[in-house]
């Protein structure tokens, strides 16, 4: 289970890099587009085309920008400190926009899920936690449950 926790953390490092390539190529089209520009091609009109792959670029931009704000660090203490002997987590998924994160793994059984929940409510850094989706999985001896939960935090980090 700590083998499955560090190669989850291991993919949300490689995934944080990732966006952090994708922001830095981002803001140097954008630089780029703003060198470019210049008062008298400012009042040229666009055409539609133009209009919206510009519109496109400068709303992937926003997006990259929201999420390399996350406040990852906090976010990682809180899951990872909830975290014990009993569960495997299998995924992280936030929605910077609306300040919700996926997560979705597996408990030995319903206390340990029950326990991790109260253990991400206790956290202080979440402010709802509450169970997606479970469900038990029958083909395995052991019978784990496999969960979904939903936690929102707050802006203030």
């Amino acid at each position: 289970m700590l083998l499955l926790a560090l190669a989850g953390a291991g993919l949300l490092i490689y995934y944080y890099r990732q966006m952090s390539i994708e922001a830095s190529h981002l803001e140097k089209l954008i630089s780029k587009i703003e060198r470019n520009l210049r008062p008298s091609q400012r009042a040229l009109p666009m055409t539609a085309a133009e209009a919206q792959q510009r519109a496109a670029e400068v709303k992937n931009a926003n997006d990259v920008l929201l999420k390399l704000s996350l406040p990852w660090s906090r976010l990682f203490e809180s899951v990872e400190s909830a975290n014990s002997d009993s569960m495997a987590l299998l995924g992280i998924d936030p929605d910077s926009k609306k300040g919700v994160i996926k997560i979705s793994g597996e408990a030995k059984d319903f206390d340990a899920l029950l326990a991790y929940i109260r253990s991400l409510q206790s956290s202080g850094f979440f402010t709802e936690v509450f169970l997606h989706k479970h469900q038990v999985q029958e083909n395995n001896p052991d019978k784990p449950i496999y969960f979904i939960l939903d936690a929102s935090w707050t802006g203030k980090y």
